[in-house]
């Protein structure tokens, strides 16, 4: 954002769409690699080409003005899509383990906090007033801070509790005493 009045007019519409797109993708992929089943990574991965054909569509459409509120808006659904799927499957899967013993938990916390708290701002950004946004927008870095201090908890908690899969096989020991 220090750079930001630095890139021409005519360019920042495609700025803002990049960064949205970007923080979906990103958010995408942890839930696709924390979800097992294959059914619904698919979607995922359906789901997010869908959302960049709507999004180039809608920037090259001429739609966006100060910012990109429905692809924002779009964005969150889906990404509130893959953390309830998300929290569902986990839930099934539990076994011996707390489910705040898993870093994807407090991540999916993290990034429920985030997309929530700014959510019906971005939407109604284009009928706020700038004395408005200026107030209110204050309070979208209470939820980015909190999810920064989530994210940084998962990884505490990564390093602590390491996730292991089904897939890993225990170490074998040889047998080395021949007496």
């Amino acid at each position: 954002m220090f750079f930001y009045q630095d890139i021409p007019k005519e360019s920042r519409k495609y700025f803002k769409t990049s960064y949205t797109f970007l923080e979906y993708v990103v958010f995408a992929i942890i839930f696709w690699v924390n979800i097992n089943q294959k059914t619904f990574r698919s979607l995922i991965i359906f789901s997010s080409v869908l959302f960049f054909v709507f999004q180039v569509s809608y920037v090259f459409a001429g739609k966006v003005k100060g910012l990109d509120s429905i692809p924002i808006g779009i964005e969150t659904i889906l990404i509130f899509i893959y953390i309830l799927y998300f929290f569902y499957e986990f839930s099934k899967s539990l076994g011996d383990i707390y489910i705040y013993n898993h870093y994807g938990f407090w991540i999916a916390v993290g990034i429920f906090i985030y997309l929530g708290g700014s959510f019906f701002f971005f939407i109604l950004f284009e009928h706020l007033t700038k004395d408005q946004i200026d107030t209110f927008g204050i309070l979208t870095y209470f939820a980015e801070i909190i999810k920064n201090v989530l994210f940084a908890l998962a990884i505490f908690v990564y390093a602590k509790f390491p996730f292991k899969t089904d897939n890993e096989k225990p170490v074998s020991i040889p047998y080395l005493d021949m007496i």
